[in-house]
């Protein structure tokens, strides 16, 4: 009779292993079972709209869980579900706290300001208007947004005094209109030339807008709004007008809607 015994040093390096890739394997299991399902209405939503989750977190409101999404033009956002209903807006707690900005901060990245500035520093189809070398400001526009009209007109004696240098970044989904005439604007030969006879028609009555939409849209235009709203998304603008612009202190500053005059004028460094 003869024996054959394992070497033990080797035999102890072969169970460690299995012992490894068993805890393993439980630990992988246990992680697969801990992930909670997916609210049925998030998953009914995502189906329809087709937007993507990028991240789930729990919530001290009882049921209700957190959802950082991404829809399909780049914009995040955070939405919660609650079994079959879907939630919107700001979740507070008892005394005011506002969970939701709380969450942004934590979930959402910072807009980067500095290089969408760069890419649209490259790019041909802006409208731009005022003095070179004057403080920039890129304005996101939609031509049927009545706000982006305002700040049009706000703009003028900055503009026509060389004080400023606005690059009008065109974009269209207002109205069915607005990619067509944005389309004409960034089409023209005198751009600034053709966002000035629109906005002064701009509200008037009948076609109402000194120039005509274009149809169809040559592929490098469509391309190009399609670019522009990208970044409008990237930049975190939820509407119309969005500005960029750099703060007399060096750094570049996001902003949706018509700031006060004055104030822009400071952080601008524009001298009345």
């Amino acid at each position: 009779m003869s024996f054959c015994l394992e070497h033990p040093v080797r035999g102890m390096t072969m169970l460690c292993r299995r012992l490894s890739m068993t805890l393993f394997l439980s630990l992988i299991a246990t992680l697969v079972t801990a992930a909670p399902p997916m609210d049925p209405g998030i998953e009914a939503l995502q189906e329809k709209v087709g937007f993507t989750v990028i991240e789930r977190f729990a919530t001290p409101a009882e049921g209700v869980t957190g959802y950082v999404v991404k829809t399909g033009d780049g914009k995040t956002g955070i939405v919660y579900g609650l079994g079959d209903y879907i939630l919107s807006g700001s979740l507070l707690e008892g005394n005011g706290n506002d969970l939701t900005r709380q969450y942004a901060a934590r979930y959402i990245p910072k807009p980067t300001y500095a290089s969408v500035a760069e890419q649209l520093s490259q790019d041909t189809h802006l409208v731009s208007e005022g003095g070179k070398g004057a403080p920039e400001v890129y304005v996101f526009a939609d031509p049927n947004c009545i706000f982006c009209h305002k700040f049009w007109q706000q703009t003028r004696s900055w503009v026509a005094e060389g004080k400023v240098r606005l690059h009008w970044v065109m974009v269209g989904f207002l109205k069915p209109s607005s990619l067509g005439l944005s389309a004409a604007i960034m089409s023209a030969e005198d751009r600034a030339g053709a966002l000035q006879a629109f906005e002064e028609n701009f509200g008037n009555s009948g076609n109402g807008s000194g120039i005509s939409e274009l149809t169809p849209i040559p592929a490098d235009l469509h391309e190009s709004l399609e670019q522009h709203s990208q970044w409008m998304a990237e930049l975190g603008f939820s509407g119309t007008p969005g500005l960029l612009f750099k703060e007399t202190s060096g750094q570049w500053r996001g902003q949706t809607g018509v700031p006060k005059h004055e104030a822009l004028g400071r952080m601008l460094g524009i001298a009345e």
